[in-house]
């Protein structure tokens, strides 16, 4: 396996596009920041960040659901996840399992994530099951990390032997006295070539809002024109 400690930002190689992701939203990006707030202005609740970019031969759209407790509860928990990523990946989305283990206030930079070669489907039909769903979130002491946690994560497949020091060295240099939280997140990505970019146009930002509402439907989210004012 691949766990390490700080997100490795795979998805994200790449320029923000805040006036496209601003036509797209229909809100302000967060002040400083290069995302919009799906959760406060539009009251989703399986994901919570919506950033736009341009990444080597395209633009490229990106979401991270089921990060935090509620969100993970509310996919998973309500049975909406597997038709959530089933229609994220026939619409030409990339889906991939992101499982961490953070702590409150954690940066990205302090949490341990892991990179299962697990199908996305077959990882969210895994969080569906009630024995783990009572492992998300959790508020694990470090003890309860190391023997309960740890070892149910490498029979599920998201982490190995291979893993086992990267797993200390978190333990070690930054959960320290913080309970640890489980969280079994999902990346979602889109990318519109360059050629399909120059294409739509001025239709771009439309086009990307229309399969963005058209994904998160699913999960009966509220579609983008319906952000708060």
């Amino acid at each position: 396996m691949t766990a390490q400690i700080g997100y490795d930002g795979l998805d994200l190689h790449g320029d923000p596009r805040r006036k496209l992701l601003i036509d797209v939203a229909l809100v302000q990006p967060q002040p400083g920041g290069d995302w919009v707030d799906l959760e406060d202005r539009l009251g989703f609740r399986s994901t919570q960040r919506l950033w736009i970019g341009d990444v080597p031969g395209g633009v490229a759209v990106a979401t991270w659901a089921a990060e935090l407790k509620p969100q993970a509860c509310y996919l998973y928990g309500g049975g909406l996840g597997s038709a959530l990523v089933a229609a994220a990946i026939e619409r030409g989305w990339t889906v991939e399992p992101s499982p961490h283990i953070a702590f409150r206030t954690a940066p990205a930079a302090r949490r341990l994530y892991m990179r299962p070669s697990i199908e996305a489907l077959d990882y969210v039909a895994c969080w569906e099951d009630e024995d783990a769903l009572s492992r998300i979130g959790g508020n694990y002491a470090r003890g309860a990390v190391e023997h309960e946690l740890w070892p149910w994560l490498k029979q599920r497949g998201f982490a190995d032997d291979g893993d086992d020091a990267v797993l200390l060295s978190f333990l070690n240099e930054f959960l320290g006295n913080w309970p640890a939280n489980m969280r079994p997140g999902l990346r979602f990505r889109r990318v519109w070539t360059l050629d399909e970019a120059a294409e739509l146009g001025s239709a771009l930002a439309e086009t990307v809002r229309s399969e963005f509402d058209a994904v998160f439907a699913v999960a009966h989210e509220p579609a983008l024109q319906a952000a708060k004012t």
